[in-house]
């Protein structure tokens, strides 16, 4: 695949994004949500690849960095690029997830949680969003690999999900109670890893 100036962005995300686009392409979802936008990213990633559908993309961040990023202002960065590139398929929301989740109504068939990556902060994002699913959604977990918190709350996830990961790219941990999907993801990429044969 060619490089675009999605690629020009530095992020941790960079592997996953033929994963993402695989997602969008086989599930056509209508409501994608992200926690945790940073530099944009994934969230350009699902909005590259929901061009052509109704799909659209929530991405909510306070914009502030975290202890983890470091403290630092990416709203500006994202709005140029949404404006340059005439993506109408984004909306940010610049918000706490807790207080967002509040208000929220709109039922999610792809949830990506990557904000706060403490064992508390991403246990609070699941238990607040994960009732907003779709029977047939999924979740992704980014960097279960890279910190150690986010791969122990990924592994005390309930055994009614299905579970399975990628190690490359900090880690994505995904998780679905769809089985057909599972499948499919099973085998359509031969580096992914069931959990249940393969605990992290």
């Amino acid at each position: 695949m060619s490089k675009d100036w999605i690629d020009e962005i530095i992020s941790a995300w960079t592997g996953h994004r033929e994963f993402a686009e695989f997602l969008v392409k086989h599930k056509n979802p209508n409501v994608v949500v992200e926690l945790g936008v940073d530099y944009g990213f994934s969230t350009f990633v699902f909005a590259n690849a929901l061009q052509n559908t109704n799909g659209i993309i929530y991405g909510i961040d306070l914009f502030e960095g975290d202890i983890h990023t470091g403290l630092r202002n990416t709203y500006d960065s994202v709005i140029e690029n949404i404006k340059l590139h005439k993506l109408s398929n984004i909306h940010i929301i610049n918000n706490d997830f807790n207080e967002e989740s509040k208000i929220w109504s709109k039922p999610i068939d792809i949830l990506h949680i990557d904000g706060l990556h403490t064992y508390n902060a991403v246990k609070n994002d699941f238990e607040k969003w994960s009732k907003f699913l779709q029977n047939d959604g999924i979740i992704l977990f980014h960097d279960i690999i890279s910190f150690p918190e986010v791969r122990q709350f990924f592994r005390e996830i309930h055994s009614e999900w299905h579970k399975l990961y990628f190690t490359h790219s900090a880690g994505l941990g995904i998780i679905t109670k769809n089985i057909e999907l599972k499948d499919v993801i099973i085998n359509n990429f031969l580096n992914v890893i069931d959990f249940k044969k393969n605990p992290l």
